[in-house]
C-alpha cells in the first residue's frame, strides 16, 4: 500500500523587525487659533507649539477667581489706582520661527491703568494667576511655568485650593534663557491684600 506523500510546510517567515514610525505631532502656530472653536465652553491653548485643550472649569474656580478680583480691586482702588486688571481669559501671544504661545490667564493684572490697557492692544500683564485645576496641576505647574517665562511675565502667581496655597514665582533673565524662581511673596505687589481664609472659606 503506497502512503501519500506529504510536503514539509513551509519555514515560517520571521515577523519583520521594522516597526511603522509614528507621524510626528502637529506643532501648532498662532495661525491656528483663528480655527479654534469658540462656543463650546474649552479653552484653547498653545504652549510650545503643543495644544492643550481644558474644559470649563467648575465653580469653585469661578468663586476663588472672583474673591481674588475683589480683593485686587479694592486694593488697587485705594492704594494703587493706576493699576488695573481682567478678571476673565485674555490671549497672550508669542511666537518664533521654532515655537508658539498662546495662553490665556484666569486673571491678569497691568500696572497702568484701563485706559492704557484698552488702547495698548499689545501691552503684557506684570502679574498673571492661574486657579490650579485639581483634575489638571501640571498644566499649571509645569507647562504654564515655562510658557510665562517664554512670554516673558514678570510675576506668576498660582492659586492651589486643594492646599490652600498661593506659590508666587518671579522671572530671572540670565542671557537670553529665562525661568521662574520661587519667592516668598510678590515683589511687585509685597502689600496685596489677599487672605488664603476668605480666598479659600467654604471650599
Amino acid at each position: 500500500m503506497t502512503q501519500a506523500r506529504v510536503a514539509p510546510a513551509p519555514p515560517a517567515r520571521a515577523a519583520s523587525k521594522r516597526q511603522p514610525k509614528p507621524l510626528p505631532a502637529k506643532r501648532y502656530r498662532l495661525a491656528d487659533v483663528s480655527a479654534f472653536p469658540t462656543e463650546n465652553g474649552y479653552r484653547y491653548e498653545i504652549i510650545d507649539g503643543e495644544l492643550i485643550v481644558t474644559p470649563a472649569p467648575a465653580r469653585p474656580h469661578g468663586i476663588i477667581a472672583s474673591r481674588i478680583a475683589y480683593a485686587m480691586t479694592g486694593f488697587f482702588k485705594q492704594q494703587m489706582p493706576e493699576w488695573s486688571l481682567i478678571a476673565q481669559p485674555i490671549s497672550l501671544e508669542w511666537e518664533t520661527e521654532n515655537t508658539a504661545y498662546h495662553c490665556e490667564p484666569d486673571i491678569s493684572i497691568f500696572d497702568q491703568p484701563f485706559e492704557a490697557v484698552l488702547e495698548k492692544v499689545d501691552l503684557f500683564p506684570v502679574i498673571v494667576i492661574e486657579i490650579v485645576s485639581p483634575g489638571n496641576p501640571e498644566n499649571d505647574y509645569v507647562r504654564k511655568v515655562a510658557a510665562y517665562a517664554a512670554i516673558g511675565i514678570p510675576e506668576y502667581w498660582i492659586v492651589d485650593s486643594r492646599h490652600r496655597t498661593i506659590t508666587f514665582l518671579e522671572l530671572t533673565t540670565a542671557g537670553r534663557q529665562r525661568h521662574y524662581t520661587r519667592i516668598d511673596t510678590s515683589q511687585l505687589l509685597p502689600d496685596n491684600e489677599l487672605v488664603l481664609d476668605e480666598i479659600f472659606a467654604g471650599l
